[in-house]
């Protein structure tokens, strides 16, 4: 069960960080996530976990398991993919510092503490980085910066790994597009806004990739990214493609170096 002690607070003190974790059938692997949010050394966080409807137990698991006051399970009525169950959550949150954890991945105890730090100092957009693991082998990936600059993402010089981002929210908010990759074009939106995101260079998240996910069907992924980036670039060709160059050269060089 996870327990109800809080964490240790930051001199840093930034608020309550709204933390959003979508569940689609994560029985065997929720828990160890929401654990290391309850374990985090940052204690003023508020959890929002959104069930797609699970076809398994997850979400009585949870319910039996979870009960931290920190914690809000919130259950959709029908299911409606990790985009908008993503988007229940950040309706759901009114903090003003949102962080995103998905429900294979987990966080190292300093996650938030070192994230907040950043923010107070004046960060505005934050991620880590983190330890890939997949069926074959394991990694850390790391980037030489303290600052990943928009131009520098949209080549995918360094994939960001979406549990370890974290986000003060603009006036005017920013919400999920049901589209193949809605994590890429929610992030390249934050850049849009902040124009570079701060690097922490230690790995505080580990991400999991086991299973026969959507990220992994390369093909899948390689048109999602070319409609992306055509929503992007519109009527521009040339960046159209130029973009998708890098991503294809960039990913071959991410597989070959981590497979």
């Amino acid at each position: 069960m996870v327990p109800d002690t809080p964490g240790i607070q930051m001199t840093n003190h930034v608020g309550t960080v709204g933390i959003v974790m979508p569940m689609y059938n994560a029985r065997k692997t929720v828990l160890r996530a929401v654990e290391s949010i309850v374990n985090q050394t940052y204690g003023d966080w508020h959890l929002y976990l959104v069930n797609d409807q699970s076809t398994d137990d997850s979400l009585a698991f949870v319910r039996e398991h979870c009960t931290d006051a920190r914690i809000t399970i919130l259950n959709n009525e029908v299911n409606l993919g990790a985009a908008e169950t993503r988007n229940v959550g950040l309706r759901a949150a009114k903090e003003e510092i949102i962080a995103f954890l998905d429900s294979d991945d987990e966080w190292h105890a300093d996650k938030l503490a070192e994230q907040t730090a950043a923010i107070a100092a004046g960060d505005d957009f934050v991620i880590t980085h983190y330890h890939y693991k997949t069926k074959s082998a394991d990694h850390d990936i790391l980037y030489s910066k303290p600052y990943l600059q928009q131009e520098n993402f949209v080549k995918k010089q360094y994939r960001v790994c979406f549990s370890s981002v974290c986000f003060r929210r603009p006036p005017q908010g920013i919400f999920f597009q049901r589209k193949g990759h809605e994590d890429f074009l929610f992030l390249y939106e934050l850049f849009l806004r902040y124009k570079q995101a701060r690097v922490i260079q230690k790995t505080l998240v580990n991400y999991y990739e086991l299973g026969d996910s959507l990220s992994r069907n390369k093909n899948k992924a390689a048109k999602w990214h070319l409609e992306l980036l055509r929503i992007i670039y519109k009527n521009n060709p040339l960046k159209i493609y130029y973009y998708y160059g890098w991503y294809m050269v960039n990913g071959v060089l991410f597989t070959l170096k981590h497979r």
